[in-house]
């Protein structure tokens, strides 16, 4: 037993240390002449101020630089269950535009708060949230926790929120010049992807791109294409010079999804409803960009036409959903205004149901290989493919992929929309 104990320790150390930019083995002999601080807010030992009986809007941390924040926690609500309307904000060096907004699940890689654990290199959930991106400012930090619903503060709306946090801080006697701001973004959109592509990022100025999470879904149905490419259009490009193939290679998966959830330090992918949640962190691979990044999903040049028949139609849309985790140097381009909450949750929408002309088939597993023939456009419109009566409880929906072997992916059968 104690051998198997050193044997897990010394990989974990290892992981640490090749995984994270915040952590090195070499530097823990390293005597850091900065100190550390750490505010607490929301318990009950605090000032009223900080906490939810008094506002709906708690300033958790007001830290002087220079500094570097090297840890967020918050504890879980006393109902163990939270969702987006929990708002997560970040500003630095008295900016009036935030640098980070998003909703506090989907900032710990937890769309919409559906996992009880999650674990990857710099964020992780279990009974509570923690993250380690390191975020160093130069004058002025102030972070921020928002709820964005219908209570008023109070002791019920204390229970449905975070009921501890702390923020550690190392002081710092300068940031060097080439370090830039954290910022994290959320954006949410239904959308015919056979139109147009889903944006994940437009930043202005200089920085680099370090990670994501994403969810792919089609509402109300148990299947989701998997040939969407991920695009980043670097200083203003017009051809993407990072394009990757397919939305599960991306995250470093192949032929769907997996059936069941993996979760690694740096790519990992849960089921998310009846569709997929996936993140990827870019340490040894960062994007740099000197101008602009703009990142999108969306079918490539090549691909077959099938695709953007099927997915370019209103009627048949695809919801994604984004958190973009990068750097860079400040002023940053105003991020985009989050939609009410009650259109940030998943929405119960039901787009294949009563007669649809679509090509199902029983469902026997996550992912399978089926013959190019099964089901092609042309057989999305011949008699082969007839017209399909499509209940609640049966919504198996085949995606091919690409010409010779296709792949198609079903969703496992699990609660929800």
């Amino acid at each position: 037993m104690g051998q198997r104990s050193g044997i897990v320790i010394v990989i974990l150390l290892l992981s640490l240390a090749f995984a994270s930019p915040a952590f090195d083995i070499a530097d823990l002999s390293h005597l850091d002449s900065g100190r550390v601080y750490a505010p607490n807010a929301l318990w009950m030992e605090n000032p009223i101020e900080l906490t939810f009986g008094h506002s709906r809007e708690v300033t958790v941390a007001d830290l002087k630089g220079p500094a570097e924040i090297t840890m967020i926690h918050f504890a879980m609500p006393a109902t163990l269950a939270l969702g987006r309307e929990a708002i997560l904000r970040i500003f630095w060096d008295d900016e009036e535009s935030p640098s980070v907004e998003c909703p506090l699940v989907d900032f710990f890689c937890d769309p919409a708060g559906q996992y009880d654990q999650v674990n990857t290199c710099l964020v992780n959930k279990r009974r509570g949230f923690n993250c380690y991106f390191p975020m160093p400012f130069r004058k002025h930090a102030v972070v921020q926790l928002v709820y964005d619903g219908d209570l008023p503060p109070g002791p019920e709306l204390i229970s449905k929120m975070p009921c501890y946090s702390y923020v550690m801080v190392r002081t710092k006697t300068e940031i060097p010049e080439d370090s830039g701001y954290f910022h994290a973004s959320w954006r949410q959109e239904s959308l015919p992807l056979g139109l147009r592509e889903y944006l994940a990022l437009d930043a202005v100025g200089k920085g680099k791109f370090i990670g994501w999470n994403v969810t792919v879904r089609r509402p109300g149905s148990a299947g989701y294409p998997v040939d969407m490419n991920e695009k980043f259009f670097i200083d203003g490009e017009k051809q993407a010079s990072v394009e990757l193939q397919g939305i599960e290679d991306s995250f470093g998966f192949s032929w769907g999804f997996p059936p069941s959830d993996n979760v690694f330090p740096l790519t990992g992918y849960m089921k998310f409803f009846k569709g997929a949640a996936a993140y990827r962190f870019f340490l040894n691979d960062s994007i740099s960009f000197s101008r602009s990044l703009r990142v999108t999903i969306g079918f490539g040049e090549n691909e077959h036409p099938m695709f953007r028949e099927v997915f370019g139609k209103e009627t048949n849309p695809l919801q994604l959903s984004s958190t973009v985790y990068w750097y860079q140097k400040e002023p940053h381009h105003p991020l985009p205004p989050l939609p009410p909450v009650s259109e940030r949750k998943p929405p119960r929408m039901t787009i294949l149901s009563g007669l649809s002309r679509k090509c199902y088939r029983p469902h026997r597993s996550f992912s399978h290989a089926v013959s190019a023939s099964s089901c092609t456009a042309e057989g999305l419109r011949k008699k082969s493919c007839m017209l399909n009566r499509v209940t609640a409880s049966q919504r198996w929906m085949v995606m091919p992929m690409m010409a010779g072997p296709r792949r198609f992916t079903t969703a496992a059968p699990m609660p929800g929309p």
